[in-house]
């Protein structure tokens, strides 16, 4: 039997991203020149706490139906998303929304309506920072991703 639960503000969701921030995640991400391992899985996890911020947000504000928190492992184990800290490894979706560490100027290409595509700036906001370093000590990010949800 699958377990179930609803999720409200009263029964908040829990969210931890483990992120490998090993100096592997310096190289290249895929075929893309440029860009590193690690700025496409900060890319990732920004785009998924801003899907998140908006899946939330009500006429009333930012509802707190998850808890969040990113645990980087490499150089250091620890929590590393803006507004956390080791005391605090989880933050509220509300408190996430209201406290990147930036809001960047970027672009994308959408179709202008007449078969053409056109360029398009965006605000994207930035919770998570690139980080590579280190080696990989995933066993004790996973020890502290169990003590934080435990």
């Amino acid at each position: 039997m699958a377990f179930t639960a609803e999720i409200s503000r009263t029964n908040p969701a829990c969210i931890l991203f483990l992120v490998d921030q090993s100096s592997s995640m310096d190289r290249p991400f895929g075929g893309e020149q440029g860009k590193k391992k690690s700025e496409g899985v900060a890319d990732a996890i920004n785009r998924l706490l801003q899907n998140l911020v908006l899946k939330c947000a009500k006429a009333d504000g930012v509802r707190d139906y998850f808890h969040v928190g990113v645990i980087g492992y490499g150089e250091q184990v620890a929590p590393c998303l803006a507004g956390t800290s080791k005391d605090q490894p989880l933050a509220p979706i509300s408190t996430v929304a209201n406290n990147p560490i930036r809001l960047e100027q970027r672009m994308r290409v959408i179709d202008d309506g007449a078969g053409g595509l056109v360029e398009q700036t965006f605000r994207f906001p930035v919770w998570f920072e690139p980080t590579a370093g280190g080696k990989t000590p995933m066993n004790e990010a996973v020890v502290l991703a169990r003590e934080v949800t435990t």
